[in-house]
């Protein structure tokens, strides 16, 4: 099981490292879109987002334009392999971390008062599970959330397969956004 998983991430990683800039940067201002449209996206306070790395979903103008109106938080990984959610203050305030992403300085925010998290995966199936670099950050995260928390997935197309064989710790997401659709997995947050 381990070796289709990793087949998988090692696939998805070389198809998406293909991808040129510009396709990236007009995919990524599509989901962008998507995103902001949803209800639970809208009515939120407090939203987890992420700091791209490599060719992911670029989410910069989504969570920029929000900052106003909205607490933004990014992740940031502590040395233990816990991963917490850190306000963002600003690009002064910003350092890279241990894999080489931008994460924020300062003081973790406190997870029950998440109200969504915008998640980022190599892959996702279309019942919500999801494979990142295989190191489980996202998965115990998102576990230690509320249960009436939204977890949307965001990906470029080819990256949601029929299945990714999900292990006993993987949490799926409620919803995934790609450029060219939208995928509901669970209708209990609309």
């Amino acid at each position: 099981m381990n070796d289709i998983r990793q087949k998988l991430r090692e696939e998805m990683l070389d198809k998406r490292n293909q991808l040129s800039k510009d396709l990236v940067e007009s995919h990524s201002l599509s989901i962008c879109k998507k995103i902001k449209d949803l209800p639970d996206v809208q009515n939120a306070r407090n939203i987890m987002v992420f700091s791209n790395f490599g060719n992911e979903v670029v989410l910069t103008s989504f969570w920029e334009a929000l900052l106003s109106e909205k607490q933004i938080l990014l992740p940031r990984v502590e040395k233990g392999g816990e991963m917490l959610a850190v306000p963002f203050t600003g690009w002064d305030n910003v350092e890279n971390g241990p894999f080489g992403i931008k994460e924020p300085v300062g003081k973790a925010f406190e997870p029950n008062l998440i109200d969504v998290v915008i998640v980022p995966g190599l892959v996702f199936d279309p019942n919500g599970y999801r494979l990142g670099y295989g190191k489980g950050y996202y998965d115990r995260f998102l576990k230690s959330l509320r249960k009436d928390a939204f977890f949307c997935g965001v990906c470029f197309d080819f990256q949601v397969v029929n299945n990714i064989h999900p292990t006993e710790g993987d949490v799926p997401v409620h919803w995934i956004v790609t450029e060219k659709s939208e995928i509901a997995i669970d209708w209990n947050h609309f």
